[in-house]
């Protein structure tokens, strides 16, 4: 019997150190996740202030209103075992918004892309890789 009971404490002690294992683990992939989203966001925000202006030449950036700026957001949310991390306008969306970050026509002026979304997702991954993390 003493066998057993023994048993029994070992394998409960196990299970709480792979409990509170795994609570660290999840706290710092938190912690990633939120910096991978402030990287991103800040990427992004760097790209728009940092591209030249297709419709104007000279103008080093791609900021009239400010309002592609401010209109990006970061959005991180944990779904069980799987974290998601967005960058981009997710709340307020204008169509020229994509047409700057793509490139495009606009009348007959040529847009060039500036890829202010793909340079946020780069900063993510760049970021989490840091961590150790694997990102798909």
């Amino acid at each position: 019997m003493a066998g057993l009971l023994g048993h029994k404490a070992l394998t409960d002690g196990l299970f709480q150190h792979v409990l509170q294992a795994e609570k660290g683990m999840m706290a710092d992939v938190e912690e990633a996740a939120l910096e991978a989203g402030v990287a991103g966001l800040e990427a992004a925000r760097w790209t728009i202030d940092n591209t030249p202006s297709s419709l104007s030449p000279g103008k080093p950036n791609r900021n009239w209103t400010f309002q592609m700026n401010q209109a990006l957001d970061v959005d991180v949310r944990r779904n069980g075992n799987t974290t998601t991390i967005r960058v981009g306008w997710l709340r307020i969306k204008e169509k020229y918004f994509l047409i700057q970050n793509d490139g495009g026509n606009l009348g007959e002026k040529v847009i060039t892309p500036m890829n202010a979304l793909m340079n946020g997702q780069h900063a993510i991954k760049d970021t989490l890789k840091g961590w150790g993390i694997k990102v798909q």
